[in-house]
């Protein structure tokens, strides 16, 4: 009996959308800036022959919604909003993408016509994709005369291939968990032409909101803000070595942080309310302990609290208000001057040698917290501590486990089940090829956006070494220079079948030439 082969290709986070560069050199909102590249991949599977099919997957994040801005109707200046709840203008933002994107979506229709399978899942940055027009012209686009032939999983389901499930990742993430139940709402209204009443709304993730509100201001200024990994501990700290006054924004990157952690998991891969995975405060993480801070910090701390556990880590953020709780000192900026005057290593809290540098980071972040000042080079001490105790270097390996990762638990609860041996994802721009505990692997297929990293040698142990390596990264960022500390990483995963069964599975990276 001949076995059937086939094989597929994921790709995740193209994030197709946003202006390019201007004629000033400015670099612009578009984060991909490999469509060639990408077109010329998508050609070549398009290129291989009808014994041998193929189909791609698009893992989520497709289009960019949310770096394209809106025209305010009275100043013409450009708004950014989180979630474009008009059908119209996500159509017309939609073909805009595309007609910026004309070589990519060219090389889609060339596979779909060759007769390979495409499949699409939403994701989180282009959630309008799932409205009924939208998906209309998304087809059209694609050369689907129907586009109810269009595979496309807009409805939080995953996609299974063979023994492998798919999924675009955003799920286990409180930041960038959609509401389907409200988008289903929001589709059937949208489907018979209904307006869609006040109470019937979609709300747009927190982190939709973080990106439209905080993060697209600032990249008008400093474009690296969302190419730099990790986001919270690495471009934060640099924003507020270079500009004070960035200090602003982290109220509302707290009261966002807030939102985010009312988005609760019963067990690692089970939203504890399974349409819109939040639930009210005082849900209980798998290990039946409250999923944030225990109780003892007055409200007015809140926001504090939240965004130092996203900056700093729950564990880290916990004993550092621990300790600021038992010298009864307040969370206000006052008390917080205090203790960044203080002798932190002094305290029998921290004097254990693997937290050290981690509260040195700490207290260096809440010294950037609390600084003024045109003087960029007296922050630098604080944001080489903040950035070597919070950054990690080895953060794009292939191999890189990181236990808390939600992802990273999601998948290893899901292959505990028995029904899949692999569990691809994407979402977080990381690629990661990963064996868990002899029960199958977890996959991310990263990006084909642009990435940004701090340099290696910001993390040397020569303290001259490192604060060169510090200022010339300032020096680039502040002049924009991106050029040699852009990565351009484009991963995907290979699945190969036979008889519906993955028999090999690999993260690659497209380099060129001919596919295999």
């Amino acid at each position: 009996m001949t076995q059937q082969r086939r094989t597929a290709y994921i790709v995740s986070d193209l994030h197709l959308g946003g202006s390019g560069p201007n004629s000033e050199g400015e670099r612009g909102f578009q984060i991909c800036t490999q469509t060639a590249a990408l077109s010329d991949f998508i050609f070549r599977l398009a290129a291989q022959p009808a014994h041998s099919p193929v189909e791609l997957v698009i893992n989520g994040d497709f289009v960019d919604f949310l770096a394209e801005p809106t025209k305010d109707s009275r100043s013409g200046e450009p708004s950014w909003v989180p979630l474009r709840e008009d059908e119209a203008v996500a159509q017309q933002l939609l073909e805009t993408v595309i007609g910026r994107s004309q070589d990519v979506f060219a090389a889609l229709r060339r596979l779909v016509a060759q007769g390979h399978t495409l499949t699409v899942l939403l994701g989180n940055h282009d959630i309008e994709l799932a409205y009924p027009a939208v998906r209309k012209v998304l087809g059209r686009q694609l050369g689907i005369p129907d586009q109810s032939a269009l595979r496309f999983l807009y409805d939080g389901e995953a996609y299974s291939i063979g023994n492998a499930l798919i999924e675009h990742g955003n799920r286990y993430d409180g930041w960038n968990a959609i509401d389907y139940d409200a988008l289903r709402r929001v589709c059937s209204l949208l489907s018979r032409g209904q307006p869609i009443p006040s109470d019937r709304r979609l709300t747009a993730p927190a982190g939709s909101q973080l990106v439209a509100q905080v993060m697209n201001p600032l990249k008008q200024r400093y474009p690296f803000v969302d190419l730099l990994k990790p986001e919270s501990t690495a471009a934060v700290p640099l924003l507020l070595a270079l500009e004070p006054s960035a200090k602003k924004m982290i109220t509302q990157l707290a009261k966002l942080a807030l939102s985010a952690r009312e988005h609760k998991l019963t067990t690692p891969a089970l939203p504890t309310r399974s349409g819109d995975i939040s639930a009210g405060p005082g849900s209980r993480s798998a290990t039946g302990g409250e999923l944030g801070f225990r109780s003892g910090y007055s409200d007015s701390d809140a926001e504090l609290r939240a965004v130092l556990g996203d900056a700093l880590g729950q564990e880290q953020a916990r004993h550092f208000l621990t300790l600021l709780a038992s010298g009864e000192t307040s969370l206000r900026s006052d008390g917080l001057r205090d203790v960044t005057r203080g002798d932190i290593a002094a305290s029998p809290v921290l004097r254990s040698p693997q937290r050290e540098s981690t509260w040195s980071g700490g207290v260096s972040w809440v010294k950037l917290l609390l600084s003024s000042g045109p003087d960029a080079d007296a922050r630098l001490p604080a944001l080489r501590s903040a950035l070597r105790a919070f950054c990690d270097p080895t953060l794009f390996d292939l191999d890189k486990r990181e236990p808390d990762d939600p992802l990273y638990r999601a998948a290893t609860e899901l292959l505990s089940l028995g029904r899949f041996d692999y569990v691809v994802m994407g979402h977080t721009h990381l690629a990661r090829d990963l064996s868990i505990d002899g029960k199958g692997r977890y996959l991310n297929s990263g990006t084909w956006a642009d990435l940004m990293r701090v340099p290696d040698e910001v993390f040397a142990d020569d303290p001259r070494v490192s604060d060169d390596a510090l200022r010339g990264l300032c020096r680039d960022i502040v002049d924009r220079r991106y050029e040699k500390l852009i990565i351009q990483k484009p991963t995907y995963v290979r699945l190969a079948l036979s008889d519906d069964k993955v028999c090999e599975a690999s993260v690659e990276t497209y380099r060129g030439g001919a596919m295999r």
